[in-house]
């Protein structure tokens, strides 16, 4: 009887390497690699629901990939020959990559020609598939959209009001993202049967966003050509005047490059506040009187609200809403604050169940039951759904 494949689910972001070991839909193990505060990388191992960190020599993110398999090997998991694939998520603004494709010479091609347009995501993506191709040479790559959820997205949300012609010819698109986590959040609730017809999805971490979501199928969302559009973020600035970004580029006297590293990396949270991008370490100041870190604050939260209420509006109403992400689903005072302002939408959160939820195992509805709009909290699994599609991208 042959076994079900092993898929090593990839999802490289900017301040961390997050993989995965599934077989079917069982999770064998995550694996979770970060900087720690003396700047070497750690790495949280998951297994049976107990966690493991381990210290390494480590200190850049790009040099973890080849260390995935032999801490799989050594924990008695899994060695490298018994992984039949491998779905790496594909953050890139194009019709091309609005859908799941095979790593092979034309994919990676066109990620090469993206890199000019979005470097800082773009370049992750090819230094995540160098290692990928330089250690797991044999092991067959499927790169996952994040994106391909929007595809269902009307004409009026996918295009900025600027000349069709060059819109379609240059390929600038309101793409949006986040779609891998999109995708495993309907599919939860499908399961649980209490999809709304009407549903907001609030990805809340270090990068954020909100999407309106009809009958399980994308119909807008805050995030646009590139993933810096929408709303403030740890250290993304969010939308932001054009005007204004040539006013701080001609002062500041910085080049393209440089110009997108302002916004993505110095902006958002860490900008306002001028001490951190953590929303933890923001409301804890906020309680010494820290002015800057509660006008951050104050920002988020009131960005994610009217962003719920844009979505609404692409609706024609909300029937739902869904908290997800690292601090959608951590954050019970910053879920409470961003609802706390939308009681005219008849949405609320019952605060004895609000406090207790912190990355629940399994959907949580902190919502007051005599409220017909149900507000859930749920741990988004993208890594499951990277695998579930690398095995039918790689055809195993």
């Amino acid at each position: 009887m042959a076994m079900d494949p092993l898929i090593l689910a990839a999802n490289p972001g900017s301040s961390s390497r997050k993989y995965a070991l599934y077989t079917k839909d069982k999770c064998l193990v995550s694996l979770n690699f970060e900087h720690a505060e003396d700047g070497r990388i750690v790495c949280t191992m998951t297994t049976a629901g107990k966690s493991t960190v381990l210290r390494s020599k480590i200190t850049q993110l790009d040099d973890v990939t080849e260390h995935v398999v032999p801490i799989l090997d050594n924990a008695g998991i899994a060695k490298r020959a018994h992984i039949s694939g491998i779905g790496l998520r594909v953050v890139a603004p194009s019709r091309y990559f609005l859908q799941d494709h095979l790593l092979d010479a034309e994919s990676v091609g066109h990620l090469y020609q993206l890199k000019d347009k979005a470097p800082l995501h773009v370049s992750v993506t090819l230094q995540e598939v160098k290692r990928l191709k330089q250690h797991y040479s044999d092991i067959p790559i499927a790169l996952i959209s994040d994106s391909a959820f929007h595809v269902t997205k009307p004409d009026w949300a996918w295009n900025y009001a600027i000349p069709l012609e060059d819109a379609d010819r240059l390929e600038i698109k309101r793409f949006g993202y986040h779609g891998i986590s999109l995708a495993a959040v309907v599919k939860l609730l499908t399961k649980k049967h209490k999809l709304p017809d009407k549903l907001i999805v609030c990805h809340l971490g270090s990068g954020s966003s909100v999407s309106a979501i009809l009958n399980g199928q994308s119909v807008d969302t805050t995030m646009g050509y590139s993933p810096l559009d929408g709303l403030m973020m740890a250290t993304r600035s969010g939308s932001i005047d054009p005007a204004a970004v040539l006013a701080i580029k001609n002062e500041l006297k910085l080049d393209d490059i440089a110009m997108e590293k302002y916004l993505n990396k110095s902006s958002g949270l860490l900008g306002i506040s001028g001490s951190s991008p953590d929303l933890r370490d923001l409301l804890e100041a906020e309680t010494t009187g820290d002015y800057k870190a509660g006008l951050a604050l104050r920002m988020y939260v009131n960005g994610a609200q009217q962003a719920i209420a844009k979505m609404a509006a692409s609706l024609g109403g909300v029937d739902g809403l869904v908290f997800t992400g690292t601090v959608g689903d951590r954050s019970f005072i910053l879920r409470q604050r961003i609802i706390e302002n939308l009681s005219f939408m008849g949405l609320a959160v019952q605060d004895s169940i609000n406090k207790r939820v912190i990355e629940p195992a399994k959907l949580i509805r902190i919502s007051p039951r005599k409220r017909l709009r149900p507000v859930y909290v749920i741990t988004t699994d993208e890594a499951h759904e990277i695998a579930r599609r690398a095995i039918i991208c790689i055809g195993l």
